[in-house]
């Protein structure tokens, strides 16, 4: 019976430990920038040495650094572990994006947050004479995309303002220049769930997406078109996309077992 009992704490403390260690990388996955031991304490409400003995253990698997007066951040095993998860998701959209293409006959681009950015990591490039061809890895920045701003819209006006600050430097004359324009905008993006920018990223191009909230992350999808057709088929492209979002949702849901 002791050794029971025995093999029960043993259990009981390793799930605590791996529930801690999540809380951790958890929270430095929020704060690309870096952290110290003590924000990290504060954030994740544990004592500041048993943050240390959780961030080494956790170092010497790779799965954080410490850069000195950066702090500690996320580390290169955890990062691989995190491009493996990306490539399977490409794997998954890619029919479905290819579908939307085809449908809208526009270019449609796959795309996460990255920090303060959006970057692109998968597109179908429209089959016409004109086209959009975004490249794939170009960052933007996240509060001047319908991209990112469909990811922005996930979150709190508060935490929106501590991520981009009070000035936003401007890609184009049209694009948006300070926090309150842009939480005007987010707040229609989260009445209608879809999020649209003409010419704030390249002048004469248009974009909408939408956010893709799934267990293997955060995502965006984006028809990418000149604004005179967006302008002239916004919503034939804005149904295609809600269709688009639909199918995708549910089908990484089934892969996690919870279809949403």
């Amino acid at each position: 019976m002791s050794d029971e009992h025995h093999a029960d704490e043993e259990r009981t403390g390793g799930i605590q430990v791996i529930s801690r260690a999540a809380k951790i990388l958890n929270t430095l996955g929020e704060h690309p920038q870096g952290m110290s031991l003590g924000t990290i304490a504060n954030d994740v409400q544990l004592p500041r040495s048993t943050v240390q003995r959780i961030v080494a253990a956790l170092a010497e698997e790779g799965f954080v650094r410490s850069e000195g007066t950066a702090g500690v951040r996320l580390g290169p095993t955890l990062l691989r572990l995190v491009s493996t998860v990306h490539t399977d998701v490409i794997a998954i959209a890619s029919p479905f994006l290819k579908q939307l293409s085809e449908t809208t006959y526009e270019t449609v681009a796959l795309g996460r947050a990255s920090g303060m950015q959006i970057a692109n990591i998968y597109n179908v490039v429209a089959e016409r004479e004109l086209r959009v061809s975004p490249r794939v890895g170009l960052n933007l920045p996240i509060y001047g995309t319908s991209a990112g701003r469909a990811l922005l819209a996930l979150k709190s006006d508060q935490e929106i303002r501590t991520l981009v600050g009070e000035t936003l430097e401007p890609m184009t004359r049209y694009t948006v220049r300070d926090i309150d324009s842009l939480l005007a905008k987010i707040a229609v993006v989260r009445q209608s769930g879809i999020s649209n920018e003409n010419g704030e990223t390249v002048e004469g191009i248009s974009t909408i997406a939408i956010a893709l909230d799934t267990f293997l992350g955060l995502y965006t999808v984006s028809v990418l078109a000149p604004t005179t057709r967006m302008e002239a088929n916004e919503a034939q492209l804005r149904e295609a996309l809600l269709h688009c979002r639909a199918q995708l949702t549910g089908e990484i849901g089934k892969l996690g077992g919870h279809k949403k």
